[in-house]
């Protein structure tokens, strides 16, 4: 599936005729059609009737068109957020919270900008580190989880230091144990379940995110609160004893690309807050044409093959 599709289906939603849709996105009928059937295909159910009355949409067709609206509008605003660059020597950063997925859409980047002399800089760090990287100009984006507790006063932070913050998806809170927790064999747990066992997080080494962090966590009333600086000690730790660490997993993306063979993810049930996966950068500048892409490409990891599971 791709964004480009969305963009048609929407489109023939819209005016309600191929041949008027086609017109509009600049495309012959032909193709246009070919194209709605070969995602039809892929998602393997019907979007639009067609027959010498016009096109109707499928019930099925009015879900992925409300879902599929959402995209393209978001996908619209980057590339209006965006400006040429042409230049053949440039740099280029991204600052990640500890997900897998962006080191494996920043080696996607990689193999297909290997033409370009370029310095491309990905940060794994801490949510006070991913924010200073932005600030300051050393990552361009900034892709960071924001839990539901805390996403008042990190927005309020964003805003007082000239950053912009723009929600990706919303995420169920889940478990991350390793091989030795007694919760592994587990599809599903309860708050209840986890009390007595001590919650593994990552370091803040701004003191107002770390209180944050630890006012979030403590909904969950741990036995113990252990914080590591990387994503090697986090896994040393799940490893090797009873922790667990509150993070989110998205079904997309790690259909897509491999997740971390030694760790289970465990749904939390009763959880208290869910999970935004969101990306900030600074107010009132263009994004890059390899900023709009990289965002597109997370974009479309995150959520967008997840509208093959719409019923």
């Amino acid at each position: 599936m791709k964004i480009e599709q969305l963009i048609q289906v929407v489109e023939i939603a819209k005016t309600k005729s191929i041949t008027m849709a086609a017109k509009n996105l600049y495309m012959s009928q032909s193709n246009l059609s070919i194209s709605i059937r070969e995602l039809e295909k892929e998602l393997n159910k019907q979007i639009f009737i067609r027959s010498n009355n016009g096109t109707k949409i499928t019930e099925f067709g009015e879900k992925l068109v409300e879902q599929a609206a959402i995209l393209v509008k978001q996908f619209e605003d980057i590339k209006n957020m965006s400006e040429d660059l042409r230049m053949q020597n440039v740099k280029f950063g991204i600052s990640s919270y500890y997900f897998l997925f962006t080191t494996y859409i920043a080696e996607e980047f990689f193999h297909n900008h290997r033409g370009i002399q370029m310095v491309l800089n990905l940060r794994e760090c801490s949510r006070s580190d991913l924010i200073e990287n932005v600030v300051d100009g050393e990552s361009e984006i900034g892709i960071l989880s924001v839990p539901s507790t805390i996403k008042y006063q990190l927005e309020a932070t964003l805003q007082k230091k000239g950053l912009e913050y723009h929600c990706i998806t919303e995420e169920p809170a889940i478990i991350l144990v390793g091989k030795n927790s007694p919760l592994h064999d587990a599809d599903i747990v309860e708050m209840k379940e986890l009390e007595g066992y001590p919650i593994l997080d990552f370091s803040e080494k701004d003191q107002e995110f770390l209180s944050l962090s630890e006012n979030h966590l403590d909904q969950l009333h741990p036995d113990t609160l252990l914080y590591v600086s990387d994503r090697t000690s986090l896994l040393h730790f799940l490893n090797t004893t009873d922790c667990y660490h509150i993070a989110t997993k998205n079904l997309k993306a790690y259909q897509t690309y491999l997740f971390h063979d030694q760790l289970k993810a465990i749904l939390l049930k009763d959880s208290p807050f869910s999970i935004e996966i969101g990306w900030i950068k600074k107010k009132k500048e263009h994004l890059s044409e390899f900023g709009k892409e990289f965002l597109i490409r997370v974009q479309e990891s995150l959520v967008l093959e997840n509208l093959k599971n719409m019923e």
